[in-house]
């Protein structure tokens, strides 16, 4: 049983019909109407959701922003608020010291003990400018700071102590004179 196609076909009724003129418009037309539709532009629903990311990003910006400033600006005004205590405590040590060495260097007759003094000194006034050094780049350190002020303590200390052994030198001095007299 073997047979052509083609011969099956051109007998058959349905070859030899023929179409409509009009036939190829109506199956693109119907073609288009089975097809889904394509919706142009966006929907508002999609816009209103970008719109609220946007204000929500921005809003979180800006709130990020201000407590950044928020921030630096404290820790702007603690460090500044600390170094001016700290040089605060300098200047009134300083004076001091200032002071009490002129009491020394005015009563103290001896050249050898003012030198000598003013060498302790000298070195105290060296450590604590290495100390201030470090206070300048780590001025948080608590450590640095209490150096700071042992150091200025204990140049003004030395200063007193020296000013006492005079006052103790000099009331001597003073008692032998009136023995002598």
């Amino acid at each position: 049983m073997k047979q052509d196609i083609r011969d099956l076909f051109r007998e058959d009724e349905v070859s030899n019909h023929k179409l409509p003129k009009h036939h190829r418009q109506e199956f693109y037309e119907k073609l288009k109407a089975s097809r889904p539709q394509r919706k142009s532009g966006l929907k508002m629903n999609y816009i209103l959701k970008i719109a609220a990311i946007a204000v929500l990003f921005i809003a979180m910006a800006f709130t990020v922003f201000k407590m950044a400033n928020k921030t630096v600006a404290n820790e702007i005004v603690n460090e500044s608020s600390l170094e001016h205590q700290i040089e605060s405590i300098e200047k009134e040590y300083l004076a001091s010291i200032d002071k009490e060495w002129g009491k020394f260097v005015a009563v103290a007759n001896d050249e050898k003990l003012v030198k000598r003094y003013k060498d302790k000194l000298d070195d105290l006034d060296a450590d604590y400018q290495e100390i201030s050094k470090q206070f300048k780049a780590d001025n948080n350190n608590i450590l640095v700071i209490e150096a700071l002020v042992d150091n200025l303590k204990t140049r003004l200390q030395l200063l007193k102590d020296i000013q006492q052994h005079i006052n103790l030198l000099n009331q001597k001095t003073e008692q032998y004179e009136t023995i002598n007299i």
